[in-house]
């Protein structure tokens, strides 16, 4: 039988009695949803989203549904979050889609690629380009997963290096901690790329298990001391002109909530995406300051001819990834078109104002 709310109150078939009785069934209604990141509690730029996102779905369900998050490592490990809530042990998660990227390689288009989409492009093209639609149907058919983007680093720097890079010769040898797509292309032009989480890159600096490394932008490189036992800070960063994270939920779970919880999860991952996108510029600008004043940190930039090369070498290899299955095909297709439209765009519109406003800053304007 239907529960019609509004006939039953007019009918006035509960007393006072009844509606103290009522108090805890509401709060039965309460539901706890535990979330597991890729990132330590205290990583900037990363950790907040998870608990900005925990905090807006809390305060827009008055408190009916609440988040629980959990760390790397806490319940599962960085790269182990998918599985984690994909199964049922989790609910929810904060990652980037590269971490999927050792089960199913084309997730790495929803996260990153070299000489790919900015912060800006890569939501126009989730948003308005097909991008959600297209990962819609493989997150759920191959992980049982819903996931939406959350969390945009904007233009990362390179990385990190104990020697100058001054031709593609001086990338042979170098032990790297690199992820993704770039990881790849780093062992063809002759590195030795290795992925490790995040939070170990420190320590692996500091034994020297690792010569250089990428991870992100000043403000999380500088958090990490990376500046510590490395020498030279490259730009610009090709392999990541933007990280996008995103929130994934357990497809059983997204499918249990009402529609209106749906709008509600929506909104939230929204909301967290849009704080985020300022966060990075604006303290990524004060943390290069820092570097560069207060720890003498030397930031080069890399040789147009290693751009060249570094730009063929990930062509070839995001044509291949584009190539893995029926999934990757139709993804790398609308995703090529759109990153192609945008840098025509980009070239006649942001590069003249860059360049412009760079003018500006060197005659004191």
């Amino acid at each position: 039988m239907s529960f019609n709310r509004r006939q039953f109150f007019k009918s006035g078939a509960i007393g006072a009695g009844s509606l103290a009785l009522a108090a805890p069934a509401i709060a039965q209604n309460r539901r706890e949803l535990s979330m597991v990141m890729a990132w330590p509690h205290n990583f900037p730029g990363l950790a907040s989203i998870a608990y900005n996102f925990s905090k807006f779905v809390e305060e827009l369900t008055d408190g009916s549904i609440t988040i629980k998050v959990n760390a790397a490592g806490e319940l599962v490990g960085a790269f182990e979050v998918f599985d984690a809530v994909g199964q049922g042990t989790a609910d929810c998660y904060h990652a980037s889609p590269m971490f999927l990227a050792g089960k199913w390689q084309p997730a790495t288009f929803f996260g990153l690629v070299p000489f790919g989409l900015n912060a800006n492009e890569h939501c126009a093209w989730m948003y308005f380009g097909g991008g959600e639609e297209l990962q819609e149907k493989p997150y759920r058919e191959l992980f049982n997963l819903k996931a939406m983007t959350c969390g945009h680093t904007g233009t990362q720097m390179a990385g990190w290096f104990n020697q100058e890079i001054n031709s593609l010769e001086d990338f042979k040898g170098i032990k790297m901690r690199s992820s993704g797509i770039a990881g790849e292309v780093m062992r063809r032009v002759g590195a030795s790329a290795v992925m490790i989480p995040p939070q170990e890159i420190f320590t692996s600096l500091q034994s020297g298990a690792i010569d250089a490394t990428e991870l992100c932008c000043a403000w999380l490189d500088s958090a990490n001391g990376f500046h510590q036992y490395t020498k030279y800070y490259y730009a610009p960063g090709w392999q990541e002109v933007n990280s996008a994270g995103e929130i994934g939920i357990n497809a059983d779970v997204w499918d249990s909530f009402t529609d209106h919880e749906r709008l509600i999860m929506r909104h939230a991952v929204q909301s967290a995406n849009s704080i985020n996108i300022g966060e990075w510029p604006y303290y990524n600008a004060k943390a290069m300051d820092t570097l560069r004043n207060e720890h003498d940190v030397d930031v080069r930039l890399y040789p147009d001819d290693v751009l060249e090369a570094l730009a063929k070498t990930s062509a070839e290899v995001i044509a291949e990834l584009g190539d893995t299955d029926d999934y990757a095909r139709e993804i790398y297709a609308s995703w090529k078109d759109y990153r192609d439209t945008a840098l025509r765009y980009s070239a006649l519109v942001d590069y003249p104002m860059y360049r412009a406003r760079k003018i500006a800053f060197d005659i004191g304007a």
